[in-house]
């Protein structure tokens, strides 16, 4: 099914520059996806050549280790793109993408675009870009797992989770188990960690919703 005249990728930042001809050639090689929560959108090892767009909804990007654990590496949101590896090489995906809720998808057939784009070199400049601060982004969480303790790295999850929401409330989409592994902590170590939290009055939790009330403390722990 080919994506309608708003065209789903228009507002994703590498190709919110693309003239009105280019954006109509990309738009006949997506097709659109709906995945519930829990679905598998991308399994590593999949050697699928596309790029993907998070058109609605969130997913986890995750990692399974040697010893069969799950590193939850990065949360997909709106406007993210993922799948690009295979765009430049013929390696296998390297992560698992699960969807966080429901979730819609834009996948655009990977050759097709590299045909396209071929001709607006600008747009592969702004996708080297992106992958570029992603790459950024994935050394200051690694370090932050190094480095921080665990309040600071659950204080600056949840004011950058309020500042994407743009409100003093969000919703919880991963499980505790998954915000752990993307925390670099455990489980029980998380829980005590937000008791401790809802206890001093930084925040209130009520089911999956967590409710900043003390923006200030927050920020003075990181």
């Amino acid at each position: 099914m080919s994506c309608q005249k708003e065209y789903c990728f228009s507002k994703v930042p590498i190709f919110q520059h693309l003239k009105t001809h280019e954006m109509e050639q990309i738009s006949h090689i997506i097709t659109h996806q709906h995945f519930d929560k829990g679905n598998i959108i991308l399994l590593a090892g999949d050697h699928k050549k596309k790029l993907f767009i998070v058109r609605h909804g969130r997913a986890k990007v995750s990692h399974i280790s040697t010893d069969g654990r799950e590193y939850v590496v990065r949360v997909l949101e709106k406007g993210d793109f993922f799948g690009d590896v295979t765009l430049f090489n013929d390696e296998p995906q390297k992560s698992t993408v699960e969807a966080l809720e429901k979730t819609e998808i834009c996948s655009l057939d990977g050759e097709e675009l590299m045909k396209i784009l071929a001709g607006t070199p600008v747009t592969l400049f702004h996708m080297l870009a992106q992958l570029s601060t992603r790459l950024e982004e994935t050394e200051n969480h690694l370090s932050e797992a190094i480095y921080k303790e665990v309040s600071e790295r659950l204080a600056a999850f949840i004011l950058k989770s309020g500042a994407t929401a743009k409100s003093d409330s969000f919703l919880l989409t991963m499980s505790k188990k998954d915000l752990a592994s993307y925390l670099n902590t455990t489980r029980e170590t998380l829980s005590r960690r937000l008791s401790a939290f809802q206890k001093e009055g930084y925040i209130m939790m009520t089911g999956k919703k967590i409710t900043i009330l003390n923006f200030a403390a927050l920020e003075n722990l990181l």
